[in-house]
């Protein structure tokens, strides 16, 4: 499970507004970076997006503190948020969610918004999302609940062994292990 996902934009603010709208969820400040917003989708298991200015990166601490002592302050060897010049228009993150919305709903915020909004079928039909452009240079692909079930039957790995067998075994000499039940790592 991925629990959360930082973007940059450049109104952390409203954007975090329009996240949790789409998402019924709640916007909190978030102290680490500056301007910043964290955005939890409620639930039940903790989704969440922070939401940073653009140009907001984050750059490893210095130092390691005593890894026999796992109660230390490590405050000091953290990661930090800094402001840097260079703000790229795209990225190739991008972030896909599950709403309860219908597809006219999360159009009709979009549209309010000014955002470039579709209904894409991706894989010529395999699934289906909408993407929408926050600011109009960041992607959201937001799902309704049908679209999700759908997207959950095709990422199942049986499903995709056999979808992709063919290009697996015209592309990669070694076939990826789809585990069943535990894994043994005694062994």
């Amino acid at each position: 499970m991925i629990n959360h996902i930082s973007i940059a934009v450049n109104d952390p603010e409203k954007v975090a507004n329009v996240l949790a709208e789409l998402w019924d969820g709640m916007v909190f400040p978030f102290p680490p970076a500056p301007d910043s917003f964290f955005v939890i989708a409620n639930d039940g298991k903790g989704t969440a997006v922070e939401i940073s200015p653009s140009g907001t990166i984050l750059v490893p601490g210095e130092g390691l503190p005593d890894p026999n002592d796992l109660n230390a302050d490590t405050t000091d060897f953290e990661a930090k948020f800094v402001q840097s010049e260079f703000v790229p228009r795209y990225v190739a993150t991008h972030l896909n969610i599950t709403v309860k919305k219908s597809i006219d709903e999360v159009r009709a915020i979009a549209d309010r918004e000014g955002w470039r909004v579709l209904v894409c079928n991706r894989g010529g039909g395999l699934f289906q999302l909408i993407e929408v452009w926050v600011e109009n240079t960041f992607m959201l692909e937001v799902m309704t609940p049908e679209q999700t079930e759908r997207y959950v039957e095709i990422t199942d790995p049986k499903f995709m062994a056999e979808a992709f067998e063919d290009a697996l075994k015209n592309t990669y000499s070694i076939q990826p292990t789809v585990y069943s039940g535990e894994l043994n790592l005694s062994a």
